[in-house]
Formats: structure tokens, C-alpha cells, sequence
């Protein structure tokens, strides 16, 4: 059966792609006790800006709400710096770049990992960690998003 965030997903894609934006993630969780409804969207150039957040939430408000029985709240944001990674073709754009992944499973009684993305082949990523490489099965990875170096500013 398909999740609320799935039916989201299929709303928010063709909304997005319209305006030329490309949709990074969909949350819908409660906090506090209320309920929200997160979209994250990027531009594959330039940067997202509050009139692209406005004209997509315009855009979709109407059919997420009648989706949800329960009062929500829509936000429609750029994923922000440390990005998350989803999908095989994000970690594949983003090889070079330093990560954090939290593993399904120990791996070299770690589950949370942060290194540079050094390849992403074969279903598996290669991140360098210490200056040795570690291979990770996709199939492993319980959630992933770019590092920003605070350090390096």
C-alpha cells in the first residue's frame, strides 16, 4: 500500500518540475502535536528562494489538503546545506563531497559513518574515513546528507 508520503511525492514532482525545481524530500511527521507536511526542493542550478517555496506551495497546497484528514501545516524549503541524500543519482552528483551516513547495521562496530564520498558504484558506496576506504551497500544505509565544514569558513 502507498504511504501518505509517497501520494505526496506524486503530487509534488510534476509541481516542481513545472517551476523548475527538483524535489529532494518529502516528511510528514507530527511535532509537538501538530502535524506538518515538509518539502524539500533544490534547483539543479542557482538557489531556491522564498518566491520558488511560495509559488510551489501554492501549487500543491490545495491537493495535500485533500489527502490529509487531520490539520496540518505545509512547509516548502530548500533542503539547506547539509543536504540529505535519497536517491542513487544523489550520491552519485555529490562523490567528492564529505558525508554522514548512519547504517541499518554495525559496520566496523560503527553505525554512524562520516567520511568523503569517494565513488558511488554498484550499488555501494565508496567513502574514504581516516584515509582508508570502506566500502557501504546502498541497501545498508538508513540515512545520508552532505557534511558542511564549518572549519573551512
Amino acid at each position: 500500500m502507498e504511504s501518505v508520503v509517497q501520494k505526496i511525492e506524486k503530487i509534488v514532482i510534476p509541481a516542481a518540475e513545472e517551476l523548475g525545481l527538483s524535489l529532494v524530500d518529502v516528511e510528514y511527521m507530527q511535532d509537538g502535536g501538530y502535524w506538518y507536511v515538509r518539502v524539500y526542493v533544490e534547483k539543479l542550478e542557482g538557489d531556491v528562494n522564498l518566491e520558488d517555496c511560495a509559488s510551489l506551495s501554492g501549487k500543491i497546497e490545495d491537493a495535500v489538503d485533500q489527502l490529509i484528514d487531520k490539520k496540518f501545516f505545509l512547509e516548502v524549503s530548500s533542503p539547506g546545506i547539509e543536504r540529505p541524500l535519497k536517491k542513487e543519482s544523489d550520491f552519485i552528483r555529490f562523490t567528492g563531497e564529505k558525508i554522514f551516513v548512519a547504517l541499518k547495521h554495525k559496520l566496523n562496530e560503527k553505525r554512524n559513518i562520516e567520511g568523503i564520498l569517494r565513488a558511488y558504484e554498484n550499488q555501494s558506496l565508496l567513502l574514504e574515513v581516516d584515509g582508508e576506504e570502506l566500502q557501504i551497500p546502498f541497501s545498508e544505509v538508513k540515512k545520508a546528507h552532505l557534511v558542511f565544514d564549518f572549519d573551512e569558513f
